[in-house]
């Protein structure tokens, strides 16, 4: 009996849990036609503790965390979402990018740990201070837009080829216009990345 009963509690809670990424997802999809997301390895990031390993507990904590919060299937939703709407949805290659390093401004890498927070730019010339997490996504946007583009092009090119983002970003200012006098969400078509 308590354990149909925890069953159900936690059925309900991912099924809430999923409700609110759908939301979350149509949100931003309706918000924008161009989003850009980080090539997340979900896998190794909740691999398990090493053998022997002090930090079992914690390192297990933090990957029912990880997946509680469903990193892999936001990138799906936002991917099928912004293909429905005409969008595109663009996972930049951390491992080759390193958006937490790099400079949004200068493109400069400057190496940090876990525990810095802000990013303060290690180029004397550019001197760009930002949060952490705002300059990675700062670095993710200009990657997708094409604005900083480098050797790791080559393995991992992304082209808008149906179209400038200017003709996309019209095309779906009047979907949202149509779509805000039915009360329905835009639908959308290709992916880039």
């Amino acid at each position: 009996m308590a354990q149909r009963r925890k069953s159900a509690l936690q059925r309900k809670v991912t099924r809430q849990r999923v409700d609110w990424l759908h939301k979350l997802t149509s949100d931003i999809v309706r918000r924008h036609s161009l989003v850009a997301g980080e090539a997340l390895n979900v896998k190794g990031m909740t691999r398990k503790a090493k053998q022997g390993s002090k930090r079992k507990a914690q390192k297990a904590g933090l990957n029912r965390s990880i997946l509680e919060v469903g990193f892999g299937m936001i990138g799906q939703m936002l991917d099928y979402k912004e293909r429905e709407a005409g969008g595109f949805y663009v996972e930049s290659p951390t491992q080759q990018l390193k958006p937490t390093q790099r400079c949004a401004k200068c493109w400069e890498l400057t190496p940090k740990t876990l525990q810095d927070r802000i990013h303060v730019c290690s180029n004397p010339a550019c001197g760009h201070i930002e949060d952490r997490d705002v300059n990675a996504a700062q670095v993710n946007e200009r990657w997708a837009r094409g604005l900083e583009r480098t050797s790791l092009d080559a393995e991992s090119a992304s082209s808008t080829s149906c179209g400038s983002l200017k003709q996309l970003g019209a095309r779906k200012r009047q979907k949202l216009q149509s779509s805000e006098g039915m009360g329905c969400e835009t639908p959308s078509l290709s992916r880039a990345g």
